[in-house]
């Protein structure tokens, strides 16, 4: 099936109307949560009408995915400061884990959705296209190295750098490497899915601490 938002035939004119709906749907999540957004509305507030839409994004899932990539900025911008040329590799990943999450737990289901939901697996190319294509002003502040990490996708693609360094610097033994991997991100989605499941009574505080205290036994069982 065409992927109408990842076509390669991105021309002045297309690449205009796909910002026009990217952001209207960023707006109305702002502004009545994501839980609320429709075609009909994004339409109507981009200025065009609904069916047209589907010219540019294969459905509403795929248009919220683009639109949610906003919710990064922060993220991104504190961990650029945060992160140091010095630092070991697992301190670099206990500190992308600990930005990440700070940011999450504000917004659980726009993080679960970008990272574990139905176009998840297409983030590597959403994010190209965003950041190169559609809003390439987004990368100007921020090194090299931030703006190779935010293209690459998946957890398991981000992550799997660090996990090398790791393994390079003797915090991690090899032949632990891949499932200490496989299990901090399994770990970290069932984390992300609760949080999103939490309603208002949810203590973020808590369930970040849980979630910390289970990301160390792991680390310290790659060992």
């Amino acid at each position: 099936m065409e992927d109408k938002a990842l076509d390669n035939n991105l021309t002045l004119k297309r690449k205009r109307i796909m910002i026009y709906f990217i952001e209207a749907a960023e707006k109305l999540i702002r502004q009545n949560g994501i839980e609320n957004l429709s075609i009909r509305k994004i339409a109507t507030e981009a200025g065009y009408n609904s069916a047209t839409i589907y010219n540019y994004f294969n459905d509403l899932e795929q248009l919220t995915m683009f639109a949610s990539i906003c919710y990064l900025r922060e993220y991104v911008s504190q961990l650029e400061k945060e992160l140091k040329p010095e630092m070991r590799a697992i301190d670099s990943y206990r500190t992308i884990y600990h930005c990440f999450n700070r940011n999450a737990l504000r917004y659980p289901e726009i993080y679960h959705n970008i990272f574990f939901g139905k176009y998840s697996g297409e983030l590597a190319s959403v994010l190209h296209l965003y950041y190169h294509e559609l809003f390439p002003n987004e990368l100007e502040n921020f090194s090299e190295e931030t703006r190779t990490m935010l293209v690459q996708g998946s957890m398991v693609e981000r992550d799997r750098a660090t996990m090398e360094r790791m393994v390079q610097e003797g915090d991690i033994q090899a032949d632990k490497a891949e499932i200490t991997l496989d299990l901090i991100v399994a770990l970290h989605q069932n984390f992300l899915y609760e949080a999103s499941l939490g309603g208002a009574g949810f203590d973020a505080k808590a369930h970040e601490e849980k979630f910390n205290r289970m990301f160390e036994y792991l680390l310290a069982a790659g060992k």
